[in-house]
């Protein structure tokens, strides 16, 4: 009796080391699951930093576009703001009434011979009497008075209703510039006149022979 249950007890026995082997090899689900999520981690890392790289390309690329156009801009504007420096110049001299002007006239000569820029965009005429003065805007008109001063050429011309004029006056043959209308008027007004050679040097908005103490301008730019 003994003996014929052998044969049933190792067939159970070799059912039992199968089931063993078999649970021994298999991977236990919540490790399965664990591995599963540790993927999907490393995943979404890898994924995290390519788009960060991506956004620091993005951006290095919009700051080297943004440096591209400030070096664009600034190779435009500073040769126009250097011209504009270089081609600015003023006279400005304070003459004393019933004197006959003597270093005035000197840098007024200084000041028509440095007019040599080719094209002015502004003049301006102003004083102690007016700080504001008489503008011209126009870059021929303007230009136009520069060269007659430099070159002592006779010019005259209208603007915004004010007759412009350069020409001789006095017995020194001196230049004048005017917004009087005529050449040598003692017509109040404005006018320049520092080599006359006598006490009738001119006068910003007022009396233009024998006028007070006053400071008189011509601003070119």
């Amino acid at each position: 009796m003994s003996e014929s249950l052998r044969p049933s007890i190792k067939t159970s026995d070799q059912k039992l080391d199968r089931f063993s082997f078999v649970r021994a090899h298999q991977t236990p689900p919540q490790q399965s699951r664990t591995t599963t999520q540790d993927q999907i981690k490393n995943v979404s890392s890898v994924t995290s930093a390519t788009k960060s790289k991506c956004s620091v390309s993005r951006c290095v690329g919009l700051e080297l576009l943004i440096l591209l156009f400030l070096l664009v801009l600034a190779a435009l504007i500073i040769p126009i703001v250097v011209i504009i420096l270089a081609c600015s110049t003023t006279y400005s001299q304070t003459f004393t009434g019933g004197v006959t002007p003597t270093t005035q006239c000197t840098a007024f000569r200084v000041f028509t011979t440095g007019l040599t820029c080719s094209s002015y965009s502004l003049m301006q005429m102003y004083g102690s009497n007016d700080p504001v003065g008489i503008t011209v805007t126009d870059s021929s008109v303007v230009t136009s008075l520069a060269l007659a001063l430099r070159y002592n050429n006779t010019f005259g011309i209208i603007y915004n209703g004010v007759t412009w004029k350069v020409g001789v006056c006095g017995p020194s043959n001196s230049y004048e510039i005017t917004a009087t209308g005529s050449l040598c008027p003692c017509t109040a007004g404005y006018t320049m006149r520092p080599c006359h050679g006598d006490p009738t040097w001119g006068g910003i908005a007022s009396t233009t022979c024998g006028p007070a103490t006053q400071t008189m301008s011509l601003h070119f730019e």
